[in-house]
């Protein structure tokens, strides 16, 4: 049906049965009226739509906008957290950006290997498998895709759990996360070769009810939704996040657990070794109209990070109300690089600004502890928005043994061990993460 068409047949229904289901369809949608009767009418005299024909075509605009259909008239008057959430795509408990493909169900390779799950999208190629094989026998894993059979991707890092393993995956030839979705690749893994087909994971879906919050005291930038799933005996809620910064990306739903945070990097002769601070959050609940709490649960078959996906036991049917008070975030990439001096004793002031985009730090000095360690000292959050929090970044240079750096508040505190006495080096700061405080509020009616 096109949009004449959709006009036709609302402007010949039974007036009371206009406002009833116009009623309906707004239920639990904040929506600018004022703006909206303005804007669709004149975008209608600038197609040539009749505009005075009934009065209650502006009403018909509205009704369009809920039903998310998006035209060439009505596609500005969508509110803006609504359309940054049409390119977020549902793929096992989590939601990423764009096209992705995912493992349907658990495959056997052989007796030895079981794949549990695989989740490919842009810049992002993960791999759940059980196996009794060790991890030396595992550890050379290639992954290479039918449609792009130069590119190979090989171990990026990876978790092990009994006998489960959890393998996240790089671009082997740029030594990056430059990761392109595709459908069927060959797995190389324990000296054999499998073939593996994919299944394509489809995009929220626009047209089903996506309740947002859109609070002047939110954090500008961040747009936040709910949407309800009863696909199981427990109800479900999809939490939804997605930023104007196309770069930042979710790392949690939900207040950190752990305040301060503390990384480890070492440069060893078999590679790069790194461990850290988890991105563990405080639980998560939703209220019914009787303002009884229900807590968010994890599903046991979770699959793919973060989660965003949960189930509860709060009542079905009835009118919900979530709260998130803060999201975990994240840059995916380098955010500067610069020569550092060392001195050779004592302690030099170097007040050099860090701009982390949306927020800031002031590396103060730097001091020598020994011939073979020198210490940073960060003053965090200088930006002076109070509600986005530095929690932890990458300080990395491949002249140093070992970078441990603790984040605690607005101090944070990096130790630099070397091999032998060393005047200068090249690092780089990269992959901050930051808690923002929204304290979004979602109904779901």
């Amino acid at each position: 049906m096109n949009e004449d068409q959709l006009i036709d047949v609302l402007k010949n229904l039974d007036d009371d049965l206009v406002d009833k289901e116009i009623n309906k369809l707004l239920e639990g949608v904040e929506i600018d009226m004022d703006s909206i009767n303005k804007k669709a009418n004149e975008k209608l005299r600038n197609n040539n739509k009749k505009v005075k024909s009934r009065k209650r075509l502006p009403y018909v605009a509205a009704a369009c906008v809920c039903l998310f259909s998006i035209t060439a008239v009505y596609a500005d008057d969508i509110s803006q957290a609504i359309q940054s959430f049409f390119n977020k795509t549902p793929v096992y408990s989590t939601i990423v950006d764009g096209e992705a493909y995912y493992l349907k169900g658990r495959k056997s390779l052989d007796k030895n290997i079981k794949l549990e799950s695989v989740m490919v999208s842009q810049g992002n190629l993960e791999v759940e498998l059980s196996s009794d094989l060790s991890e030396e026998e595992l550890e050379n894993i290639s992954i290479i895709p039918k449609n792009d059979p130069d590119t190979v991707y090989e171990v990026g890092g990876y978790s092990k759990e009994e006998d489960k393993y959890f393998f996240s995956f790089a671009n082997k030839k740029e030594k990056n996360y430059n990761i392109k979705p595709f459908q069927d690749f060959t797995l190389m893994i324990a000296g054999k070769s499998y073939e593996v087909s994919l299944e394509k994971a489809k995009s929220l879906d626009a047209n089903s009810k996506i309740c947002t919050n859109d609070s002047p005291n939110n954090i500008k930038g961040v747009n936040m939704g709910a949407k309800l799933i009863d696909q199981n005996e427990k109800l479900n809620i999809q939490l939804i996040a997605s930023f104007d910064d196309k770069d930042l990306k979710l790392s949690a739903l939900g207040t950190p657990i752990d305040k301060k945070t503390v990384s480890v990097t070492e440069n060893r002769k078999d590679g790069i070794f790194g461990s850290g601070t988890s991105s563990r959050t405080e639980d998560l609940y939703v209220w019914d109209k009787m303002n009884n709490k229900y807590k968010l649960e994890i599903p046991k078959d979770a699959k793919g990070r973060p989660i965003t996906i949960f189930e509860t036991d709060a009542p079905k049917g009835e009118n919900l109300t979530v709260k998130v008070p803060a999201v975990i975030t994240r840059y995916e990439k380098t955010i500067d690089s610069f020569k550092l001096d060392i001195p050779e004793s004592g302690e030099v002031n170097l007040n050099k600004e860090i701009d982390f985009k949306i927020q800031k730090a002031t590396m103060k000095n730097i001091k020598r502890v020994s011939p073979t360690s020198a210490q940073i000292e960060f003053e965090l959050n200088t930006a002076g928005d109070k509600n986005i929090k530095i929690r932890s970044f990458d300080l990395y240079s491949k002249d140093v043994k070992k970078i441990s750096t603790e984040i605690n508040g607005n101090k944070g505190i990096v130790n630099l061990e070397f091999d032998k006495d060393m005047e200068n080096t090249d690092i780089e700061i990269s992959y901050p993460e930051f808690v923002m405080n929204g304290d979004w509020t979602i109904d779901m009616k």
